[in-house]
């Protein structure tokens, strides 16, 4: 699932970006500016075709249509390989379809998602972090098209390479990338096209419930971030994060076997995004040992006092361990004062944990 949203989440925001007029043709395009252009092309644009993803040794064929009308959003993504499983998109609202008996995550946007949500002032906050920079001309998906790199300034979040379409600024292929520009996961269109209108017909989709479950969520904006860092008042706290890290999101929901709640919080920068899952277990849970990970995707497992807790994230293993090594454990009190973990307590021991739905496990 969290592959789906590679693509997917280019045109996750509802909101509305600061415009940015395309140069003439013959003019130098900022990378910034391109991006903040393939941002609001993702949202408004009309499209359809079919898209590859490939990355940790997998392979996906998917159809995706979207729709802008009435200054509301459209989506759906159908799988053409593998079990048969749909993204449904409302605005900001997402529905996955998938057979039952799957273990099927859909935690959290992928890191993709906010490349819908950037701004000219975002990307202006987001270069005390990346260094972006024009690659030139390329061509995709019979489209001539302009790209743009992404690169780290530190060894907490990876890059990205992104192609645009040059007529209509929609993003054609996204690539994310390791501390040697090597390709981790990439997601392009190999066909597109862009009609008029799209009829409401292409977005119903009819499953057999019996056969099909059905998860809805809201996906997160940055608009939020602040409000939410404000009011929460976490299970377990955080610490020291990354630089450029914050809460975007916080939710609570029921293990699967109910036998418990989770509380997620979405961490961000603007661009990369890290999940913390924390959950009480029974003494009897156990655990394998160690982190983890698969592709790009890092886990990593610990106890905070008598709370499981499972960081996942596209981010490199740097970023995820600094955030479990600096987990604590709110205390009541004035002013909120919280104890920072001891690793050489019990309360500290590190474990590798499974999280609720396995989000580090891609299917």
């Amino acid at each position: 699932m969290r592959r789906w949203l590679l693509f997917a989440g280019v045109a996750c925001s509802s909101q509305t970006v600061q415009a940015a007029q395309p140069a003439p043709s013959d003019a130098p395009i900022d990378a910034g500016t391109l991006l903040v252009q393939a941002a609001e092309a993702s949202r408004t644009s009309n499209y359809q075709g079919v898209v590859i993803y490939r990355g940790d040794e997998r392979f996906e064929v998917l159809r995706v249509q979207h729709r802008y009308k009435d200054d509301s959003e459209r989506e759906r993504m159908v799988s053409l390989t593998g079990d048969p499983r749909q993204l449904l998109r409302i605005d900001n609202r997402l529905i996955s379809i998938t057979p039952k008996g799957r273990a099927f995550s859909s935690e959290g946007p992928s890191l993709k998602g906010f490349l819908a949500q950037l701004t000219l002032e975002r990307v202006e906050q987001l270069k005390a972090h990346y260094e972006f920079r024009s690659e030139g001309e390329g061509r995709i998906a019979g489209r001539p098209c302009h790209g743009v790199v992404i690169r780290p300034r530190d060894k907490y979040r990876y890059g990205y390479e992104v192609w645009t379409d040059q007529e209509t600024r929609l993003p054609l292929k996204i690539s994310l990338t390791g501390s040697r520009s090597e390709v981790l996961e990439q997601v392009m269109f190999t066909e597109v096209a862009f009609p008029k209108s799209i009829p409401d017909e292409a977005f119903e989709t009819e499953v057999d419930t019996r056969k099909f479950t059905l998860v809805t969520r809201n996906l997160p904006t940055l608009d939020d971030a602040a409000a939410i860092e404000q009011h929460i008042d976490p299970q377990v706290a955080l610490g020291k994060l990354p630089p450029g890290f914050k809460v975007v999101m916080h939710d609570d929901r029921v293990l699967p076997d109910g036998s418990g709640n989770v509380e997620h919080l979405l961490l961000s920068d603007g661009l990369s995004s890290v999940s913390v899952f924390s959950t009480v277990r029974s003494q009897e849970a156990k655990g394998v040992s160690g982190a983890s990970h698969i592709g790009a995707v890092q886990a990593y497992g610990t106890v905070v006092g008598s709370f499981h807790v499972t960081i996942v994230g596209e981010v490199p293993g740097a970023a995820i361990k600094m955030i479990g090594d600096n987990l604590r454990v709110p205390l009541p009190g004035p002013g909120g004062t919280s104890t920072a973990r001891n690793p050489s307590s019990e309360a500290g021991r590190t474990q590798a944990i499974t999280a609720p739905a396995n989000p580090a496990q891609p299917h």
